[in-house]
């Protein structure tokens, strides 16, 4: 992989590809899984595992078989079978696994391992597997020792087995070191069949499954697949992606009906999006929830909320802990962050809202600012319901707009305006009645303009 990163840590779908990996062995409900993984390495995976996986630390790196030994110790003595998966297959599913797990229970196999069909080319990196008699299972070749078959097809070993514990704690003992230095799981094949136990296979029907990432070239191949199967998914689920093609889902991306998703459009981490909203085209968004009836055009949002029927207009940008009220509408050009804009709230264009509270039903007129930082600490504007806000505002923190108060365009507000109040300059200063011109304007858009 070449990489700082551990392998089993680069991420297919959003997903670490150990992650993939133990969300496929839980379809089995295991007592407990473990996870076998270099002393170096184990701190980044357990975080990325959580709770509920053990690791297991292998101090040498001396195979897959030594690295069954290592996770053999920690795994429970009342335990009637163990299942075994590569870390890095992220395509295998849930399903094709409790399928090997039904059939090695089902003969009463010692060991059962899956396996499958691919082109002589594609076998190049998988052991191969050996039948005999009645077609069965004999032996596992690894690729490194492996003479080229010279057929259409080969049956490779994709390296997942259910094994019978009692027999393994017994058989585990007899693995031999091979030429490259390491010891091989495979090779418990070949001594089930010695000792006369019986040894099943599983034939996986979709040989995409057994892709295992081993280069940053394959990694590319695993995220294609695995983009073509959520997309799909999406689709059956009953949402329209426009253009198939450029959508990009991660696994932990969930689309309600009737979601249209438009070209070129990124959507990953726990992000979900409501019945009937519209997201694109170009649009990034980010561990997110977007509401029913929500739309977001060309705009990045990232950790925020967006209830129902609200609206992100173009080059717009909802950074982390933005809260968007329901019908609330954020046009063009507009940054947002670390706060909560209220009902029907309207935020046209070229504004940055930074640390607000902002109430239901105002009016933030284009070029208004939250002056929210003073070079050491960031402050919190307050804004009431009904707010007015005129172009070019520059509200300084911490300071508060009461209900159905007014801005002048230009106001540099320094100081709390009182509900009801109209304040304009520099700095603000709350203006009589009388002294606001008859023609001040008071538009959705252009904000309030005194003259």
């Amino acid at each position: 992989m070449r990489s700082s990163t551990p392998k089993v840590l680069h991420r297919v779908a959003g997903v670490p590809l150990v992650v993939h990996a133990v969300n496929a062995a839980r379809h089995v409900n295991p007592t407990s899984t473990l996870a076998v993984v270099s002393p170096a390495s184990r701190a980044d995976v357990a975080a990325a595992l959580g709770d509920g996986v053990e690791c297991v630390e292998q101090p040498d790196p001396l195979g897959t078989g030594q690295a069954l030994v290592s996770a053999l110790a920690h795994v429970p003595a009342d335990c009637q079978h163990v299942l075994l998966l590569n870390g890095d297959k992220p395509l295998l599913r849930g399903e094709t696994v409790a399928e090997l797990a039904e059939l090695h229970l089902k003969r009463h196999a010692a060991v059962t391992l899956l396996s499958a069909t691919v082109s002589e080319k594609e076998a190049e990196d998988f052991g191969r597997v050996q039948r005999g008699a009645r077609n069965k299972p004999i032996a596992v070749v690894e690729a490194a020792e492996a003479r080229a078959a010279h057929a259409a097809s080969v049956e490779v070993n994709v390296g997942v087995y259910a094994i019978d514990a009692a027999w393994l704690r017994g058989a585990i003992a007899s693995l031999e070191r091979h030429p490259s230095g390491e010891y091989y799981v495979t090779d418990l094949v070949g001594l089930a069949v010695a000792e006369g136990k019986r040894v099943e296979a599983l034939v996986m029907d979709d040989a995409e499954e057994a892709i295992g990432v081993k280069t940053r070239a394959l990694l590319a191949r695993a995220e294609g697949a695995m983009q073509t199967r959520l997309r799909d998914a999406a689709m059956a689920g009953g949402a329209t992606l426009l253009d198939p093609a450029t959508t990009y889902l991660d696994a932990t991306v969930e689309l309600a009906q009737d979601v249209t998703v438009h070209p070129n459009t990124s959507i990953s981490g726990a992000t979900t999006i409501g019945a009937g909203a519209t997201v694109g085209p170009n649009a990034q968004i980010v561990d997110s929830s977007v509401g029913p009836g929500a739309t977001v055009r060309s705009a990045i949002v990232e950790s925020s909320t967006l209830e129902a029927g609200s609206h992100v207009g173009p080059f717009s940008h909802l950074r982390a802990g933005t809260h968007l009220g329901e019908g609330a509408y954020v046009g063009t050009h507009v940054e947002v962050k670390a706060s909560r804009v209220g009902r029907n709230t309207k935020i046209g264009h070229f504004s940055y809202i930074g640390d607000a509270v902002i109430g239901d039903d105002v009016n933030i007129g284009a070029g208004t600012v939250t002056c929210n930082y003073d070079g050491t600490t960031k402050h919190v504007t307050e804004i009431g319901d009904g707010a007015f806000i005129g172009s070019d505002s520059m509200l300084v923190a911490p300071v508060k707009v009461g209900a159905g108060a007014v801005t002048g365009a230009g106001a540099v507000v320094t100081r709390d305006v009182p509900p009801g109040a109209t304040v304009a300059g520099m700095p603000a200063r709350v203006l009589h009645p009388e002294a606001v011109p008859a023609g001040a304007s008071q538009d959705n858009e252009g904000g309030h303009s005194l003259g």
